[in-house]
């Protein structure tokens, strides 16, 4: 008789995909949210409200910048939507520079001002700084039991496809760049890790009970978010269908308003 199969490994951390919390709370959003009418499925009406759009705008960002992480060699790690009791890290990077939490936030064609720990993009002020400072120390608290003396872990907020970053006076919680410049930055930084030394900050960062006592949900979103993608792409083809009809339809009952008008003047008024 053949002797069982071991039991599979726990999931961890590495099966999440970028934007994997931003896609998570936009599917939540939109199967919350009030379904549209068949008037508005028939026009083509985003399928999408309020919270789910900017829950997936989110996600797609986070998906740009993970595309950019994965330029960097093979001893670094890339973790994504890693879990604090206080939010979530969008990517975490364990390399031989170092930890770095990034913060992707939106500014295309956006002007980005930075001085001391202030951000403001086209001139609204951005919380980003504060949100990086705070999930460096939940970082480090979890980290604690594997983190050594000389390795402190730090924060990047960056910005995609920004007009220009304005830098007044150097921000103290983290440091601001364009996403474009990430990789090449990482890459530049001084070697403070042995790769044993890395390896055990990625094997302890990937276990999902490393950051939460609970762990934390590996579930794949990709078929849901495929669906709904689709579900985007049809209604923007209704869309464009839909609205030369809509306009045609519009002139023509206008005309036929106007003639109606034109044929019932004439019997109404006094000759």
């Amino acid at each position: 008789m053949a002797a069982p199969a071991p039991p599979a490994p726990p999931p961890t951390l590495r099966s999440r995909e970028p934007g994997y919390a931003a896609v998570e709370e936009c599917l939540a959003a939109h199967v919350a949210a009030p379904r549209r009418s068949w008037i508005e499925r028939l026009l083509g009406i985003v399928p999408l409200r309020a919270e789910a759009h900017a829950h997936r705008e989110q996600a797609l960002l986070e998906r740009g910048v993970g595309a950019l992480l994965t330029r960097l060699p093979a001893d670094w790690t890339v973790l994504h939507s890693v879990p604090l009791p206080g939010g979530v890290v969008p990517h975490l990077v364990l390399g031989p520079a170092g930890v770095y939490a990034i913060f992707p936030q939106a500014a295309v064609d956006a002007s980005v001002w930075v001085s001391a720990d202030l951000i403001a993009v086209d001139g609204a002020s951005s919380d980003a700084l504060l949100r990086a400072e705070a999930a460096v120390t939940g970082i480090e608290q979890c980290l604690g039991p594997v983190l050594v003396p000389g390795v402190a872990v730090a924060s990047v907020v960056v910005f995609r496809e920004p007009k220009r970053i304005v830098v007044r006076t150097p921000a103290r919680a983290a440091k601001v760049l364009d996403a474009a410049e990430l990789v090449p930055w990482l890459r530049s930084l001084p070697e403070l890790c042995s790769a044993l030394l890395v390896d055990r900050l990625a094997d302890a960062a990937e276990l999902p009970t490393t950051w939460l006592p609970e762990g934390a949900e590996t579930l794949r979103h990709a078929l849901r978010w495929e669906r709904l993608e689709a579900e985007l792409a049809q209604a923007e083809v209704r869309r464009r269908r839909g609205l030369p009809i809509l306009l045609a339809t519009a002139v023509v009952l206008s005309a036929a308003t106007f003639t109606g008008l034109a044929l019932l003047l004439p019997a109404v008024l006094p000759g």
